[in-house]
């Protein structure tokens, strides 16, 4: 008993330094204090302070010159194309040959005609000879008023066939003029839609021809931009291939019922012909260059309305909606705000709903703040 304890003093004795250190380093460990927090500065963004202004904007859409009239030629009758005197492009004027049908079928018929006519018209006048035969014997009362009559009536129907047979002749002649297609009115050939050797049926396009005169331009309108096209205040036609000439246009036509297949409206715009500016360098410069075909730029000025006018960069999107950082002026902290855009200007996107006149709006680092972020001016904010 007493050699345990003699052992066990010495190894206490040991230990009570180490032990002295460890509380010693605990107490000093609960003293120190605690590691201050990083505070990151504000960060340093440009605002303007928006205020509602007037401003249009401009709908941009692609196009196509077209002729206004276009017309389908085809043969009245049906028969084999003989052949065609016009290509695609040719120039031609009203009662121009186009094309002309094989007259075999219809030579038949005008000399069947022509032999059923002979017949009827010597058969008439054997029946007017008779007739007159008869009405010598009546007056000296060798033969009866009934028999007089009925020759009468041989005569009329003898009459009533030839007037048929001459009408039957018309129709096979009118057939043989019709075999010529022939132009109506001044123009250019657009489309061949038939070929020498063909046989073709009445009616069927032979070729397409584009009426000299008013040109117009086709664009197809989306279902979105649909109400923004009815209310434009005015149309221009940019062409780059005439050195981007610019002319002034009229909405004439808008279809009431989209494409299936696209689902846009189209839309014609009539050219006046008068250019805006003097981009290629002329001045009352006519439609004398402009050719069937050429590609177009379309754009619409919609009516302006009360709006503010931001730059892009001040947009940006969370869930899909488009939203700005407003600065709060008194704590210098910035919150997003959604709003709602009306398409883009020349100068930047119309805001017309979410902001009210006075708020300043970060233009410049809007994707690298967070809600609740303090933020330093690097302007005095700008008013637009």
């Amino acid at each position: 008993m007493n050699t345990r304890f003699r052992l066990a003093r010495p190894l206490a004795s040991a230990l009570a330094p180490a032990l002295v250190v460890a509380i010693a380093s605990g107490l000093t460990a609960c003293t120190q204090p605690p590691t201050p927090e990083k505070v990151e500065p504000p960060r340093p963004v440009r605002s303007l302070v928006v205020a509602p202004s007037d401003v249009g904007s401009t709908l941009t859409l692609p196009g196509e010159l077209r002729p206004r009239i276009e017309t389908r030629y085809g043969f009245r009758v049906a028969g084999k194309l003989a052949s065609r005197s016009v290509s695609v492009g040719d120039r031609v004027r009203p009662g121009a040959e186009l094309a002309r049908l094989d007259p075999a079928d219809v030579m038949p018929a005008i000399q069947s005609g022509e032999a059923q006519a002979l017949a009827v018209r010597t058969e008439l006048e054997f029946a007017r000879a008779e007739l007159a035969r008869q009405q010598s014997l009546r007056d000296r009362n060798f033969i009866s008023t009934a028999q007089l009559e009925r020759q009468q009536a041989a005569v009329d129907g003898a009459a009533a066939r030839l007037e048929a047979a001459q009408a039957q002749l018309r129709q096979a002649r009118n057939a043989l003029d019709f075999q010529v297609l022939k132009s109506d009115v001044a123009g250019v050939v657009v489309a061949v839609e038939a070929e020498a050797g063909q046989v073709v049926a009445a009616g069927q396009p032979v070729l397409r021809i584009a009426q000299l005169g008013e040109i117009e331009v086709v664009v197809n309108i989306p279902e979105s931009d649909l109400a923004a096209a009815r209310n434009a205040i005015g149309w221009e036609v940019t062409l780059p291939a005439l050195g981007n000439r610019t002319l002034p246009a009229r909405l004439r036509e808008l279809s009431p019922l989209a494409d299936s297949g696209s689902r846009t409206y189209a839309a014609r715009l009539a050219l006046r012909g008068e250019p805006v500016g003097k981009q290629d360098g002329k001045s009352g410069a006519d439609l004398a260059d402009v050719a069937l075909g050429m590609s177009a730029i379309v754009r619409a000025e919609r009516s302006g309305a009360s709006a503010f006018l931001l730059p892009v960069s001040a947009l940006f999107s969370k869930d899909d909606d488009p939203r700005v950082w407003v600065v709060d002026p008194s704590s210098l902290t910035v919150q997003p705000v959604a709003v709602k855009t009306a398409g883009l200007t020349d100068e930047g996107v119309r805001i017309v709903a979410g902001l009210n006149p006075g708020d300043r709006v970060v233009t410049a680092g809007a994707n690298m703040l967070v809600a609740g972020q303090k933020v330093r001016l690097l302007d005095g904010g700008a008013t637009r």
